[in-house]
Formats: C-alpha cells, structure tokens, sequence
C-alpha cells in the first residue's frame, strides 16, 4: 500500500469538484427530492393561508454560569442556553 500524500489527496478533491460542477450544470432542471405525489399539493395554492399559519414561539436564551473539567482542571465559564 502507497502512501497518501499531499498532492494526490488534493488530486482527488479536487477532480471530484469539477466533476460534481460539470454534472450539476448539465442538468438542465433541479431534481426535486420529495415524492411526485407529495410535492403535488406541497404548492397548491390555500383557500385561506391566514387560518393555516404557524406560530413558531421562541424560547428566550440566558446566560448561565457552566462548569467542566479539562486535563485535570476546573474551568467555569459562562455560556449561553
């Protein structure tokens, strides 16, 4: 077994690159990954999108006094949660 160097990684990612390039701009339209069936009604149009909107609540961050060991030491920080 060879040894992996430098150059030949670099080789490689960047001939996976071009390629992943070349064959997304062949395509000449974006493949859509849900179902046929499900992306159907995913864009149909509502009678009423007022009464089918979703409230998204978010919860409120404090900051919070946390502790942890690290290589034999104790280290208190304040960290957001």
């Amino acid at each position: 077994m060879t040894a992996v160097d430098r150059r030949n990684v670099l080789r490689v990612m960047l001939g996976g690159a071009v390629v992943a390039t070349a064959g997304l701009a062949l395509i000449p339209v974006p493949a859509e990954s849900a179902p046929l069936a499900a992306s159907r009604n995913l864009f149909a149009a509502t009678e009423n999108p007022v009464d089918e909107a979703v409230v998204v609540v978010r919860r409120r961050r404090r900051r919070r006094r946390v502790c942890w060991w690290r290589r034999g030491r104790r280290i208190c920080r304040w960290r957001w949660v």
